[in-house]
């Protein structure tokens, strides 16, 4: 073979699915290739669209998130032979050690050499036979830059953009208060000038007028001093909360926007840690607004008096600041790099706090407290090793510019206490001397460290942009006014890198219909509730409204207003009934308790310590399951629902609850179609109309619970092992 053979959509799922890294090496191959030719994403998602996993991701995952990142992949088969001909880079699955699944980028062919990347040892040379003997399953991924590719400059170039259009309602208090640092700075200087007017000049004319003429300026100037410096902070203040609401509000909102896979993928601490990220950006804005313009005058100011009173001084600092400057700033990157790592180890710590509080539950009914202990200790001792370090860093850099600050004063004092003895300087000089060059020294030292808050807040920024910057969840755009019919089509759906989940589903549900979906636990049913909620996107096939209406293309706001959904698990959230039925809504007491009483929830609320007023607690603590199920289907049918979407809403119920909801929905059967997923099949026969039965991801039988006795299958089983 002397080209590349594409293989086939099929084959890729049924070979390059089974072909998993076991580490991140997939996805740095992607990320260097998208580094290569001039892109730029990051590591995390790279790992979001390749459904890279602790096990790694497939060939596979890499091809999906590549197509959706501005590549034209392929899945390839070829040999050696095809790789010289082809000449672009592509990724290679290799075998290392002879049973590690592990990628690399093959970038070309030289002087009878394979120039290979490897992300766990970097750029290597490999002859063929060296190649030959660890690609042996002869698959690879090619990849090709799209219209569609963005390349880094345009990303920073979006960055920017961002920045700026959250900082414009702010040029004003921005340019107000570098003015007014302007001025901090400049009247600073009056001190070391009234000083030295006062030794060589007032005291020794014994002029009385003339001493108090300077008292008064100096205490006036030093006084509206106060004054710019107060209204500065001032500035800086309303500056600093007016930035901080917007850019909450930009990312929060950006959070909401964001499709509901994003947030199955990430845990809460690293969502409050992103949150977080935006306090870190205002920081560094109000610290480069209020520092750097100032120290940048005050270096010049000083210098210029320096030059004034001697020009020898100012010759000595100008050649010294120079390595002053370069000292301090050769401990950047140190610091830089040991900032990130606290950061992350922040990041990571507080993740793990969040994630551990909220399974208390679990870990205390499985007696793993020292357990989660010793991990704790791990964690957040790590996060401190790192805090140590950059505190070392900072003692050594304090340690070096403490010994320049001594050495650059006292050879200031040595030559102009000699310059006093000669007579050639007077004593008011000297002390104004040294009033500016001490002043001079942390003015230099901030300059140089400037680039570490900048830096600290670009981190920050990025890390905020990620998100902010993710495609958003698809809206539609087509008008729902109405409801008649539900029909999927030869629906297909996978979980980036895996095999199909879902494959060939068809089903319908009519108006004032109930349909229950069954199967095992895992079978992919709440997948299916989840596509239906317009959720997860599904690979092929249709789901359509009303027979012709793509349910992708129907308003997300108008079909989501026209579903009620109990799932699973109930998010009850802090307060108490009302606020968990309205959800921020407003609505009298009477529509409230009208609907209670049309619906039949009188003896529910009346069961509660304060009924319509009960405090729940923070995540329902105070019900139980049964409750919570409860107060989510009320949550549902508040809406006055078209479709009532039902998964497993009844496992947490009391026998006696349960029949009272089950009255209650084949009561609703003729104001909406309800569609019921569950592997809980005992109350079926009552309620459902027809029962779909998934097995192995696919709709195996059909029908109403005679026809599916008929024959074997999961729901027959269940009821013959239950008659048993």
């Amino acid at each position: 073979m002397s080209q590349l053979k594409t293989t086939s959509h099929k084959n890729i799922e049924k070979s390059l699915v089974l072909q998993h890294d076991q580490s991140d090496c997939g996805v740095a191959c992607l990320l260097s290739l998208i580094q290569y030719y001039n892109g730029a994403n990051s590591l995390e998602k790279l790992r979001e669209l390749s459904g890279t996993t602790k096990q790694g991701t497939t060939l596979l995952g890499l091809y999906q998130a590549a197509n959706q990142l501005g590549f034209t992949a392929q899945g390839n088969e070829a040999d050696i032979q095809a790789l010289i001909v082809h000449g672009e880079p592509l990724i290679l699955h290799v075998i290392i050690e002879n049973r590690l699944q592990h990628y690399v980028i093959c970038y070309g062919y030289d002087n009878g050499k394979f120039i290979i990347g490897d992300p766990a040892n970097g750029v290597q040379s490999y002859s063929k036979e060296e190649l030959e003997g660890i690609w042996k399953s002869k698959t690879c991924l090619t990849l090709t830059p799209n219209e569609t590719f963005t390349v880094a400059k345009t990303q920073n170039k979006n960055k920017k953009q961002l920045l700026l259009q959250l900082l414009k309602d702010d040029y004003r208090l921005i340019t107000f208060s570098v003015l007014l640092g302007l001025g901090v700075a400049t009247l600073g200087m009056a001190m070391a000038i009234f000083s030295q007017k006062l030794i060589d000049d007032i005291l020794p004319s014994r002029d009385f007028n003339k001493l108090i003429t300077g008292i008064v300026l100096v205490a006036f100037l030093l006084l509206i001093r106060v004054l710019f410096t107060a209204l500065r902070s001032y500035f800086l203040i309303e500056q600093t909360k007016d930035f901080n609401n917007r850019i909450i509000d930009s990312f929060y909102s950006s959070l909401l926007q964001l499709p509901k896979p994003f947030f199955d993928t990430r845990k809460i601490g690293e969502l409050v840690a992103r949150l977080n990220d935006t306090q870190r950006v205002q920081r560094v804005i109000s610290q480069v607004i209020g520092n750097l313009v100032i120290n940048a005058l005050v270096t010049l100011v000083s210098l210029g008096f320096l030059f004034y009173y001697s020009w020898q001084t100012g010759l000595i600092a100008f050649i010294s600041l120079p390595f002053y400057f370069s000292l301090i700033y050769s401990f950047n990157k140190r610091i830089i790099k040991a900032q990130k790592e606290v950061m992350q180890g922040y990041a990571f710590s507080e993740s793990n706090f969040i994630t551990s509080m909220q399974g208390i539950a679990t870990i205390k009914n499985n007696n793993r407290q020292d357990v989660f202990k010793k991990v704790n200790q791990l964690i957040y001792g790590n996060y401190q090793d790192k805090a140590f370090h950059l505190g070392k860093i900072n003692v050594r850099l304090s340690v070096f510019s403490g010994v320049f600050s001594v050495l650059f004063l006292i050879g200031i004092l040595v030559y102009t206490c000699v310059q006093v003895y000669d007579e050639s300087m007077q004593l008011g000089e000297l002390m104004a001397i040294l009033g500016v060059a001490g002043s001079l020294l942390p003015s230099v030292a901030s300059l140089a460290l400037i680039t570490i808050p900048i830096n600290e807040a670009k981190v920050a920024f990025n890390r905020m942009y990620e998100f902010a910057s993710m495609e958003k969840e698809c809206s539609g755009e087509i008008s729902l006014t109405h409801f008649n019919k539900l029909e999927v089509k030869n629906l297909s759906f996978r979980f980036a890198g895996r095999s199909p989940l879902l494959e060939n589903i068809n089903f319908q549900v009519l108006s004032n219909e109930c349909l229950a979906i069954v199967g095992e636990s895992g079978s992919g049913k709440s997948t299916l509730g989840q596509i239906i909620q317009k959720f997860y996107l599904y690979e092929n096939g249709t789901v359509l409204i009303n027979d012709n209406q793509s349910l992708n293309e129907i308003s997300t706001r108008e079909w989501r207003s026209m579903l009620g959904v109990v799932p699973q698990e109930i998010t009850i959230f802090t307060g108490n009934i009302i606020d968990n039925l309205l959800l921020g809504q407003s609505d009298t007491s009477e529509n409230i308790e009208d609907f209670v009483n049309t619906y039949g929830f009188e003896s529910f609320i009346q069961s509660l310590p304060q009924q319509y007023a009960t405090i729940l607690g923070e995540k329902g603590i105070n019900l139980s399951g049964g409750q919570r199920q409860v107060i989510g289907l009320m949550r549902a049918l508040y809406k006055r629902p078209k479709v009532l979407l039902l998964d497993e809403f009844t496992s947490a119920m009391d026998r006696k609850t349960e029949q009272m909801v089950l009255q209650l929905l084949n009561r609703l059967k003729n104001e909406m179609s309800i569609i019921i997923i569950s592997h809980r099949l005992h109350s079926l026969p009552k309620i459902a109309d027809r029962i779909y039965v998934l097995e192995n991801g696919t709709i195996t039988n059909s029908g109403n619970h005679q026809k599916l006795m008929l024959t074997k299958n999961f729901y027959s089983d269940f009821w013959s092992e239950l008659e048993l």
